[in-house]
This record gives C-alpha cells, structure tokens and sequence, in this order.
C-alpha cells in the first residue's frame, strides 16, 4: 500500500512539474499581446466618448455630491463607473481629512489618508475634461502632502 501512495505521489509531482515548464514557455507570448492590448486599452480610454451617464456623475462631481456618484456607481459594472467612484471616493476622503483631527502621536494615520486618496486617482483611466483641473489639483496637493509628510517622518 505505501509503495502504490508513493508511486502515485511521485507521479502527481512529475506532472505537476510538466505543466509548470509548460505554463512558462507558453505564458510570455500570451504576456506580450495583452501587454499590447492593454496599452491600446489605455489609448482608448484617455480619449473615450463621454455618454450620458458619464456626464452625470460629471456634474454630480462639479456639483460636490459626492455620496450619490458613490452611491450609483457601487456596482462598478463599467471602466466609467470605477472611474468615477474612484474619483468620488478620492474627493469624499480630502473632506473628511479636512475635517478629522488626528492623534499628534500618531503620525501615520494622516499619511495613509493621502496615500489612499493618490491611490483611489491612480487607479482613474478617463477623467472627463469637465472634471479635469478639479482632479489634477487633488491629485498634486495629495501628493505634495504626502511627499511632506513622509519628509517629516523622516
């Protein structure tokens, strides 16, 4: 009996190796097209058509309501949809880092709110022109706050 469990254990770890070998020969053409679809991806989305509901969320965003972009684009079901509440998410976290008080002692805290704000708009592929200079000025303020703070951490 412990020579067929060892047989079929060696075996099982022959075949995993195999496929392993195979996987990575295989995988770097695969690799270098979605690679490249993935930059035509991109190209495609800094330059996407705004629809209708997109123009929405861009005067529910110019308008400060940010709760109810949040709110309608909970489902992320579209790249639009993440983009916005990402967008929203961002513009929700500056507001309550502006109206938080934060532990003195505790000097981390407010560098992860400006991470996570640098990284709800990296996450961002379109950014309609509406909306633009409002999201650029976020995203350089985070980020000088947060390349500050670390520098005073330091």
């Amino acid at each position: 009996m412990k020579k067929v469990l060892s047989l079929i254990l060696v075996l099982l770890l022959a075949l995993t190796a195999c496929g392993t070998a195979e996987k990575e020969d295989t995988a770097t053409p695969k690799e270098n097209k979605s690679e490249e679809s993935t930059n035509a991806a991109k190209d495609n989305e800094s330059t996407r058509e705004l629809t209708a509901e997109d123009e929405k969320y861009a005067e529910l965003i110019t308008a400060k309501d940010y709760e109810a972009v949040v709110r309608e684009t909970g489902s992320l079901k579209s790249e639009s949809q993440k983009d916005f509440y990402y967008i929203a998410s961002a513009f929700i976290k500056n507001n309550e880092i502006q109206t938080k008080t934060y532990d003195p002692n505790d000097p981390n805290a407010i560098v992860t709110d400006h991470k996570v704000i640098v990284n709800y708009l990296n996450r961002v592929k379109f950014v309609p022109d509406q909306i633009k200079d409002e999201v650029d000025g976020l995203r350089k303020s985070a980020e000088d706050k947060l390349a500050e703070l670390e520098k005073e951490a330091e």
